[in-house]
């Protein structure tokens, strides 16, 4: 079983008197349950691999990325590009397997594997027939 923590988006204080209020956002997520392990699918446009920070602890995955500002030549006339953190939250339990975890990112788009422990794993049983 998964569930989420919903994480409240709000303007963060500015820095400095000249920056814009960054805000905080929840990614969009797909999630699939592939028996031995979970597969989570976030879009985090314009994000950097490097940017992108995925941890485990005490059965919760969190997810967080920072999408600095993009450099368009000219004058911006309307934005709709989400600037600022990304931030999400998953209970997910205690049968994972933490050190197996692996994110993949590309094109804006973070792909999260999270193996369950082998004992908890469902299986098929062979059933054998008598003679």
């Amino acid at each position: 079983m998964v569930s989420t923590t919903v994480t409240k988006a709000e303007p963060a204080a500015p820095t400095a008197p000249a920056q814009q209020p960054s805000l905080t956002f929840q990614p969009n997520v797909d999630i699939c349950d592939r028996g031995a392990e979970v597969l989570l699918v976030a879009d985090i446009p314009g994000a950097r691999a490097d940017g992108i920070d995925v941890s485990f602890e005490d059965g919760v995955l969190s997810v967080h990325a920072a999408v600095p500002a993009r450099e368009l030549p000219g004058r911006s006339v309307h934005q709709e590009y989400g600037i600022g953190d990304y931030r999400r939250s998953f209970r997910l339990g205690d049968e994972f397997d933490a050190s197996q975890i692996t994110a993949d990112y590309r094109r804006g788009v973070l792909t999260i594997r999270v193996p369950r422990l082998a004992a908890v794993r469902p299986r098929k049983v062979e059933v054998r027939s008598g003679s």
